[in-house]
């Protein structure tokens, strides 16, 4: 009795832990990586108490080595830049990625439905909705607006947040969907205020993915559910657009990149952003390899940069995921990065015929298409919160993928 009594609220405590992760993630600076230590100590009792190896469970495995193999490549960069006196203090914001196996070992523990944890997405939606608008109105509110996280990283997530709770809405009841239409509406003005372009391309990119995985089982022959969705998204879209000034900054990344191009633009934010991009090329083929070691990328663009080089060098990354890596850690660490985000994508492509798993697979396509794109412009896994996200979700949404026990009560 008593062993059972202490496995159930070993259970009761991850369930909370996971309900509470995506309401805390995006508006408390804190504790959603302190939801994910709490998560790694939790699978390392389960791993040294009941013997369990998360390299060894198959729901477990790919996603085990997909982790640590891409913080191992990270680790390995240092050591060949800088050997043993390398600071190793930088691999601090991938320590996700070194305790995510004992991650996903503490969320094997337990059963939670998909419908709860979508719940609590659509909390967390409405909480960052609020905190963007009370900024935005407060009198002495800041310039940024996005909560305590940087604007970037705050936009990125809400991204990511908006489309993973929209995944069921052909299948929820009439006031489901209401309450669903609300927190995307919130999640919207969220992006919006937080004044990122970034995020706004990975808006309209994830907007075409979930259209096409709606497509064929939702929407196809079906002119009714076209035409609503069509209808709502150019009133969200039609809203932003004229209430805010995102095509004032669409047209002014325009002028600015066109003005690079000539020769005349360097120091504006789009300019040195390009500038960034060409001189980390530059210093990616004098090491092609294993690079620069993660954390130098910056130092050593500086040094092939025509001007500002004490600003680029200043900053934590290129403002690319892609060439970042490529300097960090060479054509391995690009690999790596490239692995680790497309070999979930395959799997869950693979798996979107099994009606069991589909809202899973889908919610992970649109999780791997989030990071290929948030990659573009901003980091993909350069910060705390973006790489806590990636591997909270990845975990859960890997794990169900390949447990080939689900019961159907996610489609009902």
């Amino acid at each position: 009795m008593g062993e059972s009594y202490l496995k159930e609220k070993h259970s009761n405590l991850i369930i909370i832990l996971l309900l509470l992760f995506p309401v805390l993630i995006n508006s408390v600076k804190i504790f959603g990586n302190l939801i994910l230590l709490i998560l790694a100590i939790l699978g390392a009792y389960v791993a040294i108490v009941e013997k369990k190896n998360p390299f060894q469970i198959k729901e477990l495995r790919i996603f085990s080595w997909l982790t640590i193999g891409y913080f191992g490549v990270m680790l390995l960069s240092i050591l060949m830049a800088d050997g043993f006196n390398a600071e190793f203090h930088h691999l601090g914001r991938k320590l996700h990625f070194l305790l995510a196996p004992l991650i996903a070992l503490a969320i094997f523990q337990v059963d939670l439905p998909l419908k709860k944890l979508l719940l609590s997405i659509k909390v967390g939606l409405v909480i960052i909705g609020i905190i963007t608008i009370v900024q935005f109105y407060h009198p002495l509110g800041k310039g940024q607006i996005s909560g305590m996280i940087n604007s970037n990283i705050f936009g990125d997530i809400a991204v990511a947040m908006l489309f993973l709770s929209i995944v069921q809405i052909f299948i929820e009841t009439p006031k489901e969907r209401i309450i669903t239409f609300i927190t995307a509406l919130l999640g919207i003005i969220a992006i919006t205020l937080s004044n990122s372009r970034g995020s706004w391309l990975s808006f309209l990119i994830l907007s075409v993915v979930y259209i096409s995985l709606c497509y064929k089982p939702f929407l196809k022959n079906n002119k009714k559910r076209q035409l609503s969705l069509a209808l709502i998204l150019l009133i969200l879209l039609g809203t932003v657009w004229t209430q805010t000034d995102i095509s004032k900054r669409i047209k002014t990344a325009n002028i600015e990149v066109q003005k690079w191009h000539s020769g005349n633009n360097l120091n504006d934010s789009n300019g040195l952003r390009l500038q960034m991009w060409e001189s980390g090329l530059i210093a990616a083929k004098q090491s092609p390899w294993f690079g620069y070691g993660y954390g130098n990328a910056n130092k050593i663009a500086s040094e092939y940069a025509p001007s500002n080089k004490h600003t680029i060098k200043n900053k934590t990354h290129l403002h690319n995921e892609y060439i970042t890596n490529l300097v960090s850690a060479g054509t391995l660490g690009l690999l790596a990065l490239l692995t680790l985000l497309l070999t979930p994508m395959l799997i869950f492509y693979k798996k979107l015929k099994d009606e069991k798993i589909y809202y899973y697979a889908s919610m992970g396509i649109l999780l791997c298409t989030s990071y290929i794109t948030f990659g573009f412009t901003h980091i993909a896994f350069g910060e705390e919160h973006v790489n806590a996200f990636y591997v909270f979700f990845m975990a859960f949404l890997l794990l169900n993928t390949e447990n080939s026990t689900l019961k159907k009560r996610d489609l009902l």
